[in-house]
């Protein structure tokens, strides 16, 4: 029985330690790529649309899951005896956080797709004329997936799994759960998405009625471009992100199965900024902007640096004339 009063070091065990490892590689170069991604969003007004919504708190979530990742590890190897109910509290909030910010994902992207076939089928900017509804579908995405999670804990339908010196997770008690946590976590959401991407794009396709052939034209243009952009994203969403969502109801986080399902979650996480800015011509405007600007710098710096150089040799050879 755990004494509320009693305190204790909770270090990574050997395994633990060497199954986390390559996820620690993969989320220190994902923090740089995703740093070097915001800085382009602080430095250039082109890239701070509010039509991009979606996408930032897509890649915020991303960020939130890195700092997830850095805060556990980081208590791992904290050498500080930790109280049993704030051990119990991390404990939670660890196996809590990662499935729900998994899951506002896959529903950020389906509010996604829902604004973009609104845009394209009416013809209106739906992010100005629907502000409102807009933020209540925000709220809605936060509050209710992690609302799910505390109904589960709290009527037993998830049972805490806490091996020492190992992650903490929750899994589902039964097969009607767990059928239950892959339709709402899952299909659902992925289903709704991959509907309304094909309505999307099949308006697009459809010219009938439109008789200039310039605006033909500048349809299948855009046609092009969203099922680059739509497919290139979604197949290396759904291959990298889909495993962890299928996987998380069954097996232990950091089981064989769930290590490999983290590992392309993880990837997946350090592709999104990627993925996004060189599918977006106006971050490809962006770099192209911060490319320019490092070369011009290099190139200061070089001419600045020869009349030094210049000068200095002139200098000893008059010396030497001496």
């Amino acid at each position: 029985m755990n004494d509320t009063n009693d305190c204790e070091v909770l270090p990574w065990s050997e395994q633990a330690a060497k199954t986390v490892k390559p996820l620690l590689y993969i989320c220190i170069i994902a923090t740089i790529i995703h740093v070097l991604f915001w800085i382009q969003l602080i430095a250039y007004p082109i890239v701070r649309q509010w039509s991009m919504q979606w996408l930032y708190a897509y890649l915020t979530i991303d960020l939130l899951l890195l700092v997830r990742f850095f805060l556990l590890y980081a208590y791992r190897w904290w050498p500080t005896c930790v109280p049993y109910f704030l051990r119990s509290i991390i404990c939670y909030c660890e196996a809590i956080f990662d499935n729900y910010f998994n899951l506002l994902q896959s529903y950020i992207l389906l509010a996604l797709n829902i604004c973009r076939y609104l845009q394209i089928a009416h013809g209106h900017n739906v992010y100005s004329s629907n502000r409102y509804t807009i933020l209540i579908a925000h709220f809605l995405i936060y509050f209710l997936p992690l609302f799910g999670h505390i109904v589960a804990i709290k009527y037993s339908w998830t049972v805490l799994q806490n091996p020492p010196g190992d992650a903490c997770d929750l899994l589902p008690v039964s097969l009607t759960i767990r059928i239950i946590f892959l339709l709402l976590s899952y299909f659902i959401p992925v289903i709704l998405t991959l509907v309304f991407l094909f309505l999307s794009l099949n308006y697009v396709r459809n010219t009938d009625g439109i008789r200039t052939q310039e605006i033909v034209d500048a349809r299948q243009k855009y046609h092009r471009q969203i099922v680059k952009q739509s497919g290139v994203f979604y197949s290396l969403w759904i291959i990298l992100w889909s495993p962890h969502l299928l996987v998380f109801p069954f097996y232990y986080k950091n089981s064989t199965i769930g290590t490999i399902a983290q590992l392309l979650n993880y990837i997946n996480i350090t592709l999104d900024p990627i993925i996004i800015a060189a599918l977006d011509v106006r971050f490809l405007q962006a770099w192209q902007s911060t490319g320019d600007y490092l070369k011009r710098s290099v190139r200061l710096y070089q001419a600045v640096k020869v009349p030094v150089i210049l000068t200095s040799t002139s200098t000893d050879s008059s010396h030497q004339k001496k």
